[in-house]
């Protein structure tokens, strides 16, 4: 009886690290590619005072329930038709900067340009600007360039940037619910190479 348990169990183990090796093999085309290189982490501070370390990028799969709540959230707040057989982009923003100058524009390099047709470029997807609701100042964020999609419910933040201090990030989904999260601080080349790198 124990002998068969073990078995059992080692069966189990051996399964479960094939499967997870396989689907790492399959997400990204490229194993040199910062996206699959060992992620820094950030110590960011709790609510309640304590803290955590995160992961700054990783590779991972959303449950099919969440998966159905990100697409219906989606369809919910943007106003055209989502193609859900293509690769999702979004690109979020959950920090509301301090008011100094009216007229200040952030001069973050991926308000510059289009990143949509820099996207194009490498291949079909959805792309989203999405933002906390919390958020006021949308002229920091260029707002007069930028068409931001409010995140009603917190569903976004939720799902993927639920961590104080970091100011968003973007994420980047497969139709198999497979997705690349970088989350804190990134240029636009990390969005047009991990979109690139993870077919």
């Amino acid at each position: 009886m124990m002998k068969s348990l073990l078995q059992i169990l080692l069966i189990i183990i051996l399964s479960g690290c094939s499967s997870s090796n396989n689907v790492k093999s399959i997400e990204s085309n490229s194993p040199n590619s910062w996206i699959n290189q060992e992620a820094p982490r950030y110590t960011i501070e709790n609510s309640d005072g304590s803290k955590s370390k995160i992961k700054s990028h990783f590779i991972s799969t959303l449950n099919v329930d969440d998966y159905e709540t990100l697409k219906n959230h989606l369809n919910h707040i943007y106003d055209k038709k989502i193609d859900f057989g293509e690769h999702i982009i979004i690109n979020f923003i959950d920090n509301d900067p301090k008011k100094h100058i009216d007229s200040y524009q952030v001069p973050w390099d991926i308000f510059y340009g289009n990143i949509k047709k820099d996207l194009a470029k490498l291949g079909k997807s959805n792309h989203f600007w999405i933002i906390n609701p919390k958020v006021r100042n949308l002229n920091y964020y260029h707002d007069d360039k930028i068409q931001w999609i409010q995140d009603k419910d917190d569903v976004i933040r939720k799902l993927f940037f639920a961590y104080n201090g970091l100011n968003g990030g973007f994420v980047i989904f497969k139709p198999d619910a497979n997705y690349f999260i970088k989350v804190g601080e990134y240029r636009k080349s990390d969005v047009l190479e991990a979109f690139k790198e993870f077919k």
